[in-house]
């Protein structure tokens, strides 16, 4: 719908009284109602206050929510999953909720999990409202193990015994050509950071991007072990599975892969590809020195654009979608999308507790976000940069083109160049 439509609609429905707030997020198909179903039940509680909700392509969605506050018409919330948030709060492009937070929500950052509001702050004032998690872990396949030689009831508990057991799953035929995979990084220099004991301040110190410490290279030497296995030949494999389900497929979730990190909307996954798929789920193992039991932490986290019409209001929708003092429904509401809570006072809730013990392998993405030691990436402005060049480097370092120092170097300098063109 275009903004002047928006607006016209803005004008027309905020008679008698109830503010009309308009909500824009990046959701599509199934996800799409599960996010309209919380709306209509906001606006179903919430007489004085109307939202409406608008999807917009996620490919380019940060475009459009730019260009909205650009011609003066933003909406009043959008939803964030990419690492967007710095770039947004350093142009002054969302509102700093810090301002937001007396009263009865004066307490309201305290109220989540500690590290789950890393992801949206940024020099030090929150910027975007936790709302739902996404945590990581290993899943391994049972059978596969068995198969190997291996005791499915026995899952690694170090990275080097990973690396050691998905090593004896690999099936390499005649030319190369791989019909199962062990364990496979695919974009996990993230998830590994705290196996490896490595912060976001690790990463990002004195105002730039200094990724060549001692843990750092640790993450990205154990990635680079993989260019063992025949990359073009594994990009193949992975590329014909998809081509055979006419789209998208997880090696997997089809059983022609040991080991994965995934979070946990690979549960459902599983359940759509192969019910019958023998699998566990443990926290990431850690190498010597790193953060057992830890996990990377990204999400969903609700902005309030600059220009907004109605700001408050906007602030209190965004703060019962996040369960603030709202979380026995939150509890009810989340499993309806697999969804990762944002605080304790949610987990513990007796709705969530009973959607956890149905599949007890749940558990394990919930209960990493107690630990203190779960990490993010840096929330800078050149942090979606980062991460399209964190994958590049990753490929480097898989194809053997750059050494693990090198692959950090490259990464490093893209990043900080990001950030001398941002200032």
């Amino acid at each position: 719908m275009p903004n002047n439509a928006l607006s016209s609609n803005v004008k027309a429905a905020s008679s008698g009284g109830v503010v009309q707030l308009e909500y824009w997020n990046m959701w599509s198909g199934q996800w799409e109602k599960v996010v309209q179903d919380m709306v209509n039940e906001f606006n179903a509680t919430h007489p004085n206050i109307h939202v409406n909700m608008l999807a917009v392509p996620s490919a380019s969605g940060d475009q459009k929510l730019l260009t909205a506050i650009a011609a003066g018409d933003p909406p009043d919330v959008f939803t964030e999953w990419n690492a967007s948030i710095g770039a947004f709060a350093a142009k002054g492009a969302v509102m700093n909720l810090d301002k937001f937070m007396t009263g009865k929500y004066a307490g309201l950052k305290k109220w989540f999990y500690p590290a789950v509001t890393k992801f949206g702050t940024y020099n030090g004032s929150l910027y975007a409202m936790p709302w739902t998690e996404n945590t990581y872990a290993l899943y391994y396949n049972k059978t596969i193990m068995k198969q190997s030689g291996l005791n499915p009831n026995k899952p690694p508990k170090t990275l080097d015994q990973l690396w050691a057991d998905q090593d004896k799953e690999w099936k390499i035929g005649n030319g190369g050509v791989v019909t199962q995979v062990g364990f496979y990084p695919g974009s996990n220099f993230e998830q590994l950071m705290p196996a490896f004991g490595l912060s976001e301040t690790d990463l990002f110190t004195n105002g730039k991007y200094n990724l060549l410490n001692s843990k750092a290279l640790a993450d990205m030497s154990w990635i680079a072990k993989f260019k063992k296995y025949p990359y073009s030949q594994v990009s193949a494999f992975e590329n014909g599975l998809n081509a055979a389900a006419g789209g998208s497929t997880d090696a997997f979730d089809i059983g022609k892969q040991g080991f994965t990190i995934s979070g946990m909307w690979e549960m459902g996954q599983i359940q759509q590809d192969d019910p019958s798929l023998s699998y566990g789920v443990i926290p990431i193992p850690a190498a010597p020195g790193g953060n057992a039991n830890a996990t990377w932490i990204n999400g969903n986290y609700n902005m309030i654009p600059k220009g907004a019409k109605h700001p408050q209001q906007a602030f209190e929708f965004i703060s019962w979608l996040a369960g603030y003092q709202n979380a026995a429904w939150a509890a009810k509401a989340y499993p309806t999308g697999g969804w990762v809570p944002n605080s304790p006072e949610i987990t513990k809730q007796p709705a969530y507790q009973k959607w956890l013990s149905e599949d007890p392998l749940r558990k394990q993405f919930v209960n990493v976000l107690n630990n203190p030691k779960d990490t993010t990436d840096p929330v800078t402005p050149a942090a979606m940069l980062y991460q399209t060049d964190l994958t590049n480097a990753e490929d480097y370092a898989l194809q053997g083109k750059m050494s693990p120092k090198q692959a950090l170097t490259y990464l490093q300098n893209q990043a900080n160049q990001e950030m001398k063109r941002d200032k």
